[in-house]
Parts: structure tokens; sequence; C-alpha cells
């Protein structure tokens, strides 16, 4: 909460999302939507903390990105965003504003990180294309110095890709 009270002095005058933050805020509203539909509060807050985290690593807060952080947040601390909500301006109440709108589109990863395990143990991580095939996650995971050591003068004896999570080889 302190986070929060402070990121009102570092408001710039620009409305809506910057480019860098867009899909993080897209994907804390349909999570936070979500969680409290679900009544699984802890893990709504937990994604509210990683935006926040997320709008601290860039330096400020639109007036746009914090109009929405205010909303998502109200219904967990209704007094402080009520008292944020008119310090900044806002019309109206906060309790009777729309809750915002997400874009599914924006809460797609065009790149996910997986590990790469030899015999189920973690050697590498790497950034591929979420919509990556598995022979090209399996060939990028062998061109990776460290699974080329890894796999050296070994037999494959099993290539497993798991879709956006994980690339496990198994060797004698």
């Amino acid at each position: 909460l302190d986070k929060i009270w402070n990121l009102q002095n570092n408001v710039i005058s620009q409305d809506g999302y910057r480019k860098e933050l867009e899909a993080s805020m897209h994907k804390t509203i349909k999570k936070v939507g979500e969680d409290i539909e679900a009544m699984k509060f802890n893990t709504a807050i937990a994604a509210m903390m990683s935006l926040l985290n997320e709008i601290s690593e860039n330096k400020g807060i639109t007036l746009g990105e914090y109009k929405t952080l205010l909303v998502l947040l109200n219904p967990f601390a209704p007094h402080i965003t009520e008292e944020l909500w008119v310090n900044n301006g806002f019309e109206g109440m906060l309790n009777e504003a729309k809750w915002p709108t997400y874009d599914e589109a924006k809460c797609v990863d065009s790149t996910v990180e997986i590990v790469v395990q030899i015999n189920g143990k973690i050697k590498a991580r790497l950034n591929v294309a979420a919509d990556i095939s598995s022979d090209e996650a399996l060939a990028l995971a062998k061109e990776n110095d460290t699974i080329k050591n890894e796999i050296s003068g070994k037999n494959i004896i099993k290539e497993l890709y798991v879709p956006k999570k994980l690339v496990n080889i198994v060797v004698k």
C-alpha cells in the first residue's frame, strides 16, 4: 500500500498504457477479475504486486495505468484507493467506476521460457517462441553450449518436449 501511495508522486500526465506495460496491464486485469470471481484473493493481490514491481522498473506510471490499478485494488483496500482517486482528480466515486476491460489478444505471450533437462535435471533455460514446434525446440536445446557438453559422447535414449514448459533429454 505504501508503494501505491508513493506512486502518486510519479504520475506521468499521459493517458492510456505505455507499450512496455500494455501486455502486463491486460494480463493483470484478466487475472484479478477471474480471481475475484473465484474468490482467490491472495493470487489477485500477487498479480497486482507483480504489476507494481514492473511499473517500478519502468520509472513512473501514466494516469491511465494508475486509474486502472486503483480500480483493481479497490475491492481489497477501499479507503486508501478512494483517497488516491480523489487526490489524482479522477471524476466521481471510485467504487462506482467501470471495471477495466482487457484485450485477450494482448494477454497471450509471444515468447516463453522453457527449461532444458538432461536426465531430469535442469541444465539450461531458453526463451523461445510460444508456438515453437517440438522439432524446433529440441534442435534449439541441442544447440545450447551447456547442453552440447552434457550430451557429448553419450547416446540419446529419449527426447521429450512439453509445450511452453520444458525439453527433457535422456542420455546414457
